[in-house]
């Protein structure tokens, strides 16, 4: 299955789950994502097979020790369906799903654990590493598109947007 294929039946899902009749992409074609502090990115990745790759920088600004990278191991070792990582100031979560058996349970899971997780790990990160949340919090308390006005407050998100 080609990645122009699973495109439109992607974003036809994350229309659902969101709640929304449309959604766009950002200038490499990902769909961006916020829910509280927490942003995350839906892209389509062109490999064989395709892949749906969920992701979200949790916290951004962060100094490379080796407290941090404990947790993160401990976060691996321990987790479930998702991998943390540091790369160039920010943990990543992230996940990939396999397109050509994508199913919205399947998505809708995906979605919710990656959220979840990031909602609660960024702040415990933060609080422990410093470096900052990808928004300040508050709303929206569901997943939403991201807006114009939540672009200007995250722009670590587009400087670490690209990790792979």
């Amino acid at each position: 299955m080609r990645s122009e294929i699973i495109r439109p039946y992607l974003e036809k899902l994350l229309c659902e789950w969101l709640g929304v009749p449309v959604i766009a992409t950002d200038d490499a074609g990902r769909y961006r994502l916020r829910v509280g502090t927490s942003g995350f990115l839906v892209e389509v990745v062109d490999f064989q097979p395709v892949l749906v790759r969920i992701w979200s920088p949790v916290a951004v600004g962060l100094t490379k020790s080796v407290g941090l990278l404990d947790t993160i191991n401990s976060l691996n070792s321990n987790g479930l369906g998702l991998r943390a990582f540091f790369l160039d100031g920010s943990v990543i979560l992230a996940t990939e799903l396999v397109a050509e058996t994508l199913d919205p349970r399947e998505l809708d899971f995906a979605c919710h654990l990656l959220a979840g997780a990031a909602e609660r790990l960024g702040p415990e990160l933060v609080e422990h590493y410093g470096g900052e949340t990808l928004f300040a919090g508050g709303p929206p308390d569901e997943a939403s598109p991201v807006t114009s006005a939540d672009e200007e407050t995250a722009e670590p998100m587009k400087a670490s947007a690209g990790y792979l």
